[in-house]
């Protein structure tokens, strides 16, 4: 046999059709793969033959026809532009009654002596034309001809040796021959055997050339052998995809591939098309026995279909070549028949042991869940889901689980799905809590699973149950461990006017036995006057340790919050944007969106407070787009607080005007963002000039700080917005008591941030009447520094603030005293513009 492409065989049979031309006569075989262009080829190869004048007798098998005696014959003669004499007599023949019932299947090669009288006839027909012209006989897909037609073909190819016909025969290849004694029978003539191989990378790239360039044929040909194993007809559909301006590549392709995938696998035998959709339901190489079973039917039968698959360029390994291709055959099954492959396949591979993940996929596909196994099947398979990052898939998982579960396994399959829920989809999660919200109040939740649901409670403002959830707290002990009440008081921090959060925030456990817990203390100085230099050690200490250990979603986005900001308000700025860009990508590898979404406003308060207000803005409105407003819950507050403050730097009056028109649930305002988002509404006020309704804002941010017991100037230094509005209306004197206020503050705690914030503080107190300009501490103690030839990094470092901090203070400096420049200042120490204290030279 020779096995070449279509080119080689086409040549092959050019040739065969000279010789006949000359007096001999000739037989070709041409065997090939699954829609391995073996109609095409006989369609060029007849033209061809038409081109040079001969006479062609053409037909096609069919399976629908195999049982209809002298069906093939009856088509090489029909139409076929034979002489009118000659036309008459086939016909008379053929419609004789001669020929017996079928007998395909049946020894074909012995012929009954009725039906060899008309044969022989036939034949004389054929022989008797090619003596005036060259006789091509063609039959495509002969492995499907009539018994009588195939003893035809045996009784004109034992008689054609000095004769002008030439017969061309094509059929399937197949790995056991469909028609052993014909094949024996014909064998035993002169003959040539062709085998279509699939095209190869040169011819591809031969091919693509045709439709678009060189270079980019060069590229596409090793991709497009790949995806299909260089069969022509799924070659040929790709082009005609590329000439539409669809490219495929590894994990897609166009739609005249995946029609021409259909196609195929319907052409063959009717096992092969449910072979190939339990191959596709599988997703993966298998035993054929389980394909045969997933098939219905016999293992040897799915072997030998997979065979010619894989011969075909459609398989690989047991799988399919592209998972376009794989799709297009699953999706051409009907719904009943996909829900049956995937609910069979789970059961199957159930049995055999196989990982729950891929059992579990297969049950979300069939959208039934078995009883018995599957329920818990699915659980299992929901907690890896979660360890591996694959927070989608467990959603899925456990939500069919649910459907099928039984009273005594929801309320553990709701633990679950409530904890995969909220990782992307906080908004979501209220569908599910009302059984864990029952189990709550029974004293039934612990640890983990108690603080999940307070924090959804106070996520979306939902008092009642944070009311319910401190008596349940305080009244069954045990129920939460240390570490489990340690992370709970630093998530109610952010939401002290919920319900009675704040009584959850004062619950710090005792002792310092478990380091976690102790580092959650420390790190809970931040709420409180102990973060001042004492304390800030241990507490930046804490905050490292702490997100060192913090994973996406295993850790509340609150405690990792109060972590970075320790950092940032902590003298270490930079440290906290590191931090912060690490733990967004992790969260984005994890695809843990709320923990994203979190941390993007995060690092854009970062961004604001070091002055970059630009990436400030960035951060936000991505945080925005990752979770839409109502997944935000009362927490929206805050990257709405970091968009005002950023616009409102940058001047943009009608982004502010879109943004003020942002609806927040009212809960918001018994947050801490919150209290962020009515100060930036203060800003955004002033911005416009509306500084009555600023005022408002800044006091009722006040207001709710001093009846939550957190007046912090680092969470909202709202005495210096008060008094930069009381300026506004020609105000100084309350404008100072208000400084003074926030002075006082500064002594006691959180001394570094509220002596920044009062430096912050509006310079219209330098031009009151009658008063000389007059650095403040902070801009001495900068001045002094930087007439040293200190760098700003260095003065950041010594002062325990900010790089922006710094480059403002020198700004309003040189304003002041009127100075152009750094190199002014030394002039202006000199002069005793800067004192020096006594016995003191300028700091180093």
């Amino acid at each position: 046999m020779e096995s070449t492409d279509r080119g080689g065989v086409l040549d092959v049979l050019c040739d065969l059709l000279a010789e006949c031309e000359g007096g001999a006569g000739g037989l070709a075989l041409v065997s090939g793969g699954l829609a391995s262009g073996k109609t095409d080829l006989l369609r060029h190869f007849q033209c061809a033959a038409a081109a040079g004048d001969a006479l062609l007798l053409g037909a096609a098998g069919s399976r629908a026809e195999r049982t209809l005696q002298a069906g093939v014959i009856d088509q090489l003669f029909h139409g076929a532009g034979l002489p009118p004499d000659a036309a008459d007599r086939v016909a008379r023949l053929i419609t004789s009654g001669a020929f017996g019932p079928d007998g395909h299947g049946q020894d074909v090669c012995t012929i009954q002596q009725a039906s060899a009288r008309v044969v022989h006839e036939i034949t004389g027909v054929v022989l008797e034309l090619s003596r005036e012209r060259s006789v091509v006989v063609c039959v495509d897909d002969v492995q499907f001809a009539d018994s009588s037609s195939l003893q035809f073909l045996l009784y004109l190819c034992r008689r054609i040796a000095s004769a002008r016909v030439l017969v061309v025969l094509t059929e399937w290849e197949q790995p056991q021959i469909t028609l052993p004694q014909f094949h024996a029978e014909i064998s035993r003539r002169p003959h040539r055997r062709l085998r279509l191989v699939p095209l190869t990378e040169p011819a591809v790239a031969d091919l693509v050339a045709s439709w678009t360039d060189p270079a980019t044929a060069a590229v596409l040909a090793p991709v497009w052998v790949e995806a299909t194993g260089g069969n022509p007809m799924l070659v040929d559909a790709m082009a005609k995809d590329l000439a539409k301006g669809i490219a495929a590549d590894a994990e897609n392709a166009g739609p005249a591939f995946c029609r021409a995938v259909v196609e195929a696998v319907h052409r063959w035998e009717p096992h092969l098309l449910d072979v190939a959709r339990a191959i596709a339901a599988l997703g993966h190489g298998q035993d054929t026995r389980v394909v045969g079973r997933l098939a219905r039917t016999t293992p040897q039968t799915a072997e030998h279909t997979v065979e010619v698959l894989t011969a075909a360029g459609l398989l690989v390994d047991g799988r399919f070549r592209h998972p376009a291709a794989a799709a297009a055959v699953l999706e051409g099954a009907p719904g009943p028949e996909r829900s049956r492959l995937h609910r069979d396949a789970a059961e199957l591979l159930y049995r055999r042991g196989a990982e729950p993940a891929v059992v579990a996929r297969h049950l979300v596909a069939a959208d039934r869940v078995p009883e018995g196994w599957s329920v818990r099947l699915l659980r299992i398979a929901a907690e890896q889901a979660l360890v591996d990052d694959a927070t989608a898939d467990a959603v899925r998982y456990l939500e069919l689980a649910l459907t099928a579960a039984e009273d005594e396994q929801r309320l553990a399959i709701t633990k679950v799905l409530v904890r995969a829920l909220w990782r992307v989809n906080p908004a979501a999660v209220g569908a599910h809590v009302a059984p864990l919200r029952e189990a709550m109040f029974a004293g039934l939740l612990r640890n983990q699973d108690a603080v999940i649901l307070i924090r959804q409670a106070l996520w979306h403002g939902d008092e009642a149950t944070v009311v319910r959830a401190v008596d349940v707290v305080k009244s069954v002990p045990g129920m939460l461990d240390a570490q489990s009440l340690a992370e709970l008081q630093i998530i109610c921090r952010w939401f002290p006017g919920i319900g009675r959060a704040a009584e959850l925030a004062e619950a710090v456990p005792a002792g310092d036995e478990d380091p976690w817990v102790a580092a959650a203390r420390a790190l809970d100085t931040f709420w409180t006057a102990r973060f001042g230099r004492s304390g800030r050690g241990r507490a930046l200490a804490a905050a490292e340790h702490i997100l060192r250990s913090s994973r996406p979603s295993d850790t509340a986005p609150e405690v990792v919050t109060t972590a970075l900001l320790v950092l940032a308000l902590g003298d270490e700025p930079e440290l906290a944007a590191e931090w912060c860009g690490r733990l967004i990508a992790e969260a984005t590898e994890a695809g843990v969106l709320t923990w994203r979404a979190v941390l993007e406003v995060v690092g854009a308060d970062i961004a604001l407070r070091r002055g970059d207000v630009h990436a400030a803005v960035d951060g936000a409105e991505r945080a925005l787009r990752l979770l839409p407003h109502q997944s935000w819950g009362v927490s929206v507050g805050y990257p709405l607080s970091v968009l005002l403050m950023a616009n409102v730097a940058l001047g943009r009056h009608a982004v502010l005007d879109d943004l003020m028109r942002a609806r927040v649930p009212d809960g918001t305002y018994a947050t801490v963002f919150g209290l962020r988002y009515l100060r930036a509404r203060g800003h955004a006020n002033l911005a416009a000039d509306r500084v009555l309704a600023a005022i408002s804002e800044f006091q009722a941010c006040g207001a709710r700080m001093r009846s939550w017991g957190v007046d912090l100037p680092v969470l909202a230094p709202w005495r210096s917005d008060l008094a930069e509005a009381n300026l506004r209306l020609g105000r100084p004197d309350t404008a100072r008591e208000l400084l003074a206020e926030q002075t006082a503050l500064a002594d006691g705690r959180h001394d570094r941030e509220a002596a920044h914030d009062i430096d912050w503080a509006p310079s219209e107190m330098d031009g009151c009447p009658g008063e000389p300009p007059l650095l403040s501490d902070s801009e001495r103690r900068v001045a002094e520094l930087a007439a040293t030839g200190a760098t700003n990094r260095e003065i950041s470092r010594r002062l325990h603030i900010t790089v922006s901090t710094v480059e403002q203070h020198l700004t309003r400096v040189y304003r002041k005293l009127n100075l152009k420049s750094r190199a002014d200042l030394p002039h202006a120490l000199g002069a005793g513009v800067l004192p020096v204290q006594a016995g003191q030279g300028p700091q180093h």
